[in-house]
């Protein structure tokens, strides 16, 4: 039994400073704002404009390589949509798992019934195949009846990319000469006709917070501002507007300081079954 319980801490500790890394190696990748020590905060955020309706007439391939608007995609039930690139290595990943976890958590709420999900590429050099294997890999991993024709993962030009990016207010920066791209991370609830009605910061989305938004796109309502948060290197009060730099390394020290405390408890009970005996 202290062998087991020996491997299993020591299992999760391992996963914990892997985790501590990879949460500073992220700090450092310019694939998002967490990642890019010297991004301009001014160009890169989200803004949370409520109400602002999504220009149905913009165009896009689906995975597929079929044309699609977002009229087309839109108007029976809400949508998640979710600004990412398929090439990204970093935020883009978390949102994405997060994105799969809290969906298949979902427990009266159905894909395909009442709601659909909108990934867009933010990288106009990206494809309908990239767009595929991205599908083939959350289709793979949601293994969720109605998600075939209910996900939808689309390519298509700066212009109608920024077309619908600025119309949430999803501020990101593009090099084209280098390829780069730097993005705040956040997903956007909108309703069948197009309108943004909610927010939700960040790469970890619950259950509960997101099937409310959801019903509240349903029925055409917009909901209120999301609260505060931390995402990244970046802090953004929504209700201020205003937004400063996060120490970059707060996921190591936190890493660090769960290992130090798992220890210590370790410690405390191995000292208290030696007195017993």
């Amino acid at each position: 039994m202290r062998l087991r319980l020996s491997l299993a801490v020591a299992g999760l500790t391992l996963s914990l400073v892997a985790w501590g890394q990879m949460g500073s190696q992220a700090s450092v990748d310019s694939t998002a704002v967490a990642t890019t020590p010297n991004v301009d905060v001014t160009k890169v955020h989200i803004d949370q404009l409520l109400g602002s309706q999504v220009p149905m007439t913009s165009e896009f391939k689906d995975w597929d390589g079929s044309t699609v608007t977002m009229g087309s995609l839109l108007g029976v039930r809400p949508a998640i949509l979710v600004p990412i690139f398929y090439n990204c290595t970093g935020v883009c990943n978390v949102e994405l798992q997060s994105l799969l976890a809290t969906i298949g958590n979902f427990k009266s709420r159905k894909l395909g019934v009442d709601y659909d999900v909108i990934i867009l590429s933010i990288n106009p050099t990206e494809g309908p195949e990239l767009a595929a294997g991205k599908r083939k890999n959350v289709l793979n991993t949601l293994n969720m009846t109605g998600a075939e024709k209910s996900w939808h993962f689309l390519t298509g030009s700066m212009p109608n990319i920024r077309s619908v990016t600025d119309a949430v207010g999803f501020k990101y920066t593009y090099d084209a000469d280098k390829n780069v791209v730097n993005h705040p991370s956040g997903i956007m609830i909108l309703s069948p006709s197009g309108q943004v009605s909610s927010y939700m910061y960040g790469a970890v989305y619950d259950v509960p917070t997101m099937q409310a938004d959801i019903d509240t796109a349903k029925k055409g309502r917009i909901g209120a501002k999301a609260a505060e948060v931390f995402f990244g290197c970046i802090h953004v009060d929504p209700i201020t507007g205003k937004r400063s730099i996060v120490i970059e390394n707060v996921l190591r020290v936190m890493g660090v300081m769960t290992v130090l405390v798992l220890i210590g408890s370790i410690l405390t009970l191995s000292g208290k079954k030696i007195i017993r005996r």
